[in-house]
């Protein structure tokens, strides 16, 4: 038996690599050469995987790569690709990077579409998707790339990149997503216009008490310069998919006024936005924007900033 164990522990022993010594490394994938082009570190990571004919023509005489417009891009590529909090990168599965940034609850994933290796070289394709609270967020355009590796001196090398914008004009989800970020911009400016036209009559109605606050678009326009007028049509215009009136600025000195800010749209999913000589700027939900003033959520109290023209005590 002691003939037969000594053989066996001879065979396992070949299958194994001798103490000291290295397993052979497996070479470097065209994936792997992406990954290292744009998030390595060293000095060499970008430019090494760069055609030699590229490399000596974009290094001018007397200049150093380090110092070449290559290391340059290099930089910017790879500050781009490292962005966010946590950067993780994959040699194998549907992603290639993902980058998240817990403080602002983003994640970017840049997606591997296709790998195809040939004899000769490797085409992949990459696209960009952007996440919001764990939702997918709608870009105008989702752009592409495609990258076509050789090798070179066993060194995958890119030769090619081509970038392309896709926009798919019948996809219903993509429409709405584009449709939801225009309601989400149209919003906010009309919260941001609601601010603006209130602070304004507040700071008119300090410097002029003779006349209080205003209901014309004139004297809007022209500002604390502009003095109200009985026989001036109230404000009533649009802007960004938001209509704006405003109203009750009866008597003289007029002590009250009311502003709307409502959707053009009516099936539009956002707010309407009110305020009155309270300065209390209140939200509701446009289907009920006539309880806007009764029932609205306060998202702001605005108070006089006191200007030039603001009476002294």
């Amino acid at each position: 038996m002691r003939p037969i164990g000594i053989a066996l522990l001879a065979a396992v022993t070949v299958g194994f690599p001798a103490a000291g010594q290295n397993a052979p490394s497996q070479p470097q994938s065209a994936r792997q050469a992406l990954i290292e082009m744009f998030t390595g570190k060293g000095e060499d990571d970008f430019t090494k995987h760069l055609p030699s004919a590229a490399l000596a023509t974009l290094t001018r005489k007397g200049q150093t790569p380090d110092a070449s417009l290559l290391v340059r891009v290099s930089g910017a590529v790879r500050g781009l690709s490292m962005e966010g909090e946590k950067v993780e990168t994959f040699d194998e599965g549907p992603n290639i990077l993902i980058s998240e940034t817990t403080s602002t609850h983003e994640r970017l994933e840049v997606a591997v579409e296709h790998d195809s290796l040939s004899a000769e070289d490797d085409e992949i394709e990459l696209s960009v998707h952007l996440y919001k609270n764990g939702e997918p967020e709608v870009l105008p355009v989702i752009p592409q790339l495609i990258f076509t590796l050789k090798q070179e001196k066993e060194i995958w090398r890119v030769t090619e990149v081509t970038v392309s914008a896709h926009v798919p004009l019948e996809d219903a989800d993509y429409l709405k997503g584009l449709r939801k970020q225009q309601d989400e911009m149209n919003e906010s400016a009309a919260q941001s216009r609601v601010n603006m036209i209130a602070q304004t009559e507040i700071n008119y109605a300090a410097s002029h008490r003779d006349a209080g606050y205003f209901c014309t678009a004139q004297a809007l326009n022209q500002g604390t310069e502009a003095q109200t007028s009985s026989d001036s049509a109230p404000m009533n215009e649009e802007s960004n998919g938001y209509r704006f009136s405003l109203s009750g600025c009866s008597g003289k000195p007029a002590t009250k006024y009311r502003l709307r800010a409502v959707p053009v749209d009516a099936d539009a999913e956002v707010k309407a936005f009110c305020v009155d000589e309270s300065g209390a700027v209140k939200s509701i939900p446009a289907s009920d924007y006539s309880r806007c003033f009764t029932q609205g959520q306060t998202v702001n109290v605005l108070q006089l900033q006191p200007t030039e023209d603001s009476p002294t005590n």
